[in-house]
């Protein structure tokens, strides 16, 4: 139900979003582009489409008088799209607003206007590209349950599957019994094998390095400088492999790049190490990754980036049907992807009952005392962002760790003490000045430790310290 309320409510809202478009439509709106928006948003799993509010911020009502007869609208995309859409016309004091609620597809069915497949990019209505259409096509079969051809048991990591029954039985998940299984038995019991044929599940977890041919089995990871990527790479590395070990580069990774603080309690000898994020509610998240990606495409990878301000996760693979980002902050029931991933990882007690990794997340973060972390869908995946309690990358309070030459240490404290100095006013402040190009060669190694920014553009840019 739509009501002035929820109006209000997304009239606030910072940007349009998969599930919510605004037209402004004073007059009217083309009948063949509302159906076209419908298919689109059916294909994008629902949502609305909102007539007579402006879609800038901040956002208007400025009133539409297109479909007067909501009656016949109905009818004609009922008949046309062979869909049942919803539409509230609501009186708002500055004018009358429509809303389309629009359902999603149907599972493995794609919806088409005039033989074209509808999806929405920015303000406009484009046709699906092939490889979304086929993951569409290919949802009723699950990808990981298909039989993996030109592989055997020997392109599998024995060691791996054995250290799963060790873990499976610590936490009373497989019977002792276990252990005494050979390989092929062990995979069986996992549901990994069928007609002693492999499944692409066994291949994602415990394929070894030189079999494995599955390009989407692959981490990227980098440390950026700075709070987007337009900044330097710190490091920047990409990994291919099994599961298992794309979680243990990842963590190599997070230790050399998560600042560690060090502290002693009241009355104890004994130094305790705390990460700047905590480390376990980073795990579950890209074991979700992992659980809940889209194998089918081969075009993407898990990508996790730490910026000065914030460390993200993205992985393929649109949230399920009746799930939202709201419900993932809150108890919700498990719809799983990758059903026989997820299994593996819940009976090694790599992963509690299912569910439950967005909350253990926000809870995790809660006990550290740093922000909740935040879900957002893009470009057909989903994202996590945990945000630091303050920034990572070096401030200008840890200069004396930084390599400084006398004149650099005096054009950092000259910089400090502007709130904006242009480069020939540091020239002009520095006693017997070298060449420009060494104090352009002075000011880029303080940049890139840390120390200050520029700000502005050509003759106007000027040097800030950074806090």
């Amino acid at each position: 139900m739509v009501t002035l309320e929820k109006l209000s409510h997304w009239l606030t809202i910072p940007r349009e979003n998969e599930h919510l478009d605004f037209k402004e439509a004073k007059q009217q709106f083309d009948v063949t582009k509302l159906l076209g928006y419908c298919v689109a948003f059916a294909n994008e799993r629902g949502g609305h489409l909102v007539l007579g509010v402006t879609d800038r911020v901040p956002r208007k009502v400025v009133g539409t008088d297109a479909f007067q007869n909501i009656g016949d609208i109905k009818s004609k995309i009922l008949e046309k799209l062979k869909i049942r859409v919803e539409v509230y016309e609501l009186n708002h004091p500055d004018g009358r607003v429509l809303v389309f609620e629009i359902p999603s597809r149907p599972v493995a069915h794609p919806m088409e206007l005039n033989g074209t497949y509808y999806m929405r990019s920015g303000e406009q209505l484009v046709a699906m590209p092939a490889d979304q259409l086929r993951r569409i096509f290919s949802e009723g079969e699950s990808w990981e349950d298909v039989i993996a051809d030109n592989y055997t048991i020997d392109d599998l990591d024995h060691e791996e599957i054995y250290k799963t029954v060790s873990d499976a039985i610590r936490e009373n998940r497989i019977p002792a019994s276990a252990q005494r299984e050979d390989v092929q038995q062990i995979l069986k019991r996992l549901n990994l094998i069928t007609d002693n044929k492999l499944k692409r599940a066994a291949v994602v977890l415990y394929a070894k390095q030189e079999s494995l041919q599955y390009m989407q089995c692959m981490i990227k990871m980098a440390r950026f400088k700075g709070i987007n990527k337009l900044g330097d790479f710190i490091d920047n590395q990409q990994v291919h492999g099994n599961a298992f070990r794309l979680l243990s580069e990842a963590d190599a990774f997070l230790r050399r790049h998560l600042p560690i603080a060090s502290y002693f309690q009241k009355d104890e000898f004994k130094r305790i190490d705390k990460p700047a994020l905590p480390v376990m509610a980073i795990r579950e998240a890209l074991i979700n990754a992992i659980c809940h990606r889209d194998y089918s495409d081969r075009s993407t990878d898990i990508a996790l980036a730490i910026y000065d301000d914030r460390l993200e996760i993205w992985n393929s693979g649109e949230l399920l049907k009746n799930l939202t980002i709201e419900n993932l902050k809150h108890h919700h029931q498990s719809i799983l992807r990758n059903k026989l991933i997820a299994n593996t990882f819940y009976v090694r007690g790599w992963i509690e009952k299912w569910g439950s990794g967005t909350n253990k997340m926000i809870q995790l973060c809660q006990q550290d005392g740093i922000p909740d972390p935040v879900f957002e869908t893009y470009t057909g995946g989903l994202s996590v962002v945990f945000k630091f309690s303050e920034t990572i990358g070096i401030s200008s309070k840890q200069a004396l760790t930084v390599s400084l030459s006398d004149r650099q240490k005096i054009i950092l404290e000259m910089i400090k003490k502007h709130s904006g100095i242009g480069f020939q006013q540091i020239i002009a402040g520095i006693k017997n000045p070298p060449s420009e190009r060494m104090v352009r060669k002075d000011l880029q190694h303080l940049k890139e430790a840390g120390l200050i920014e520029l700000s502005g553009h050509a003759k106007t840019a000027v040097w800030r310290a950074r806090d």
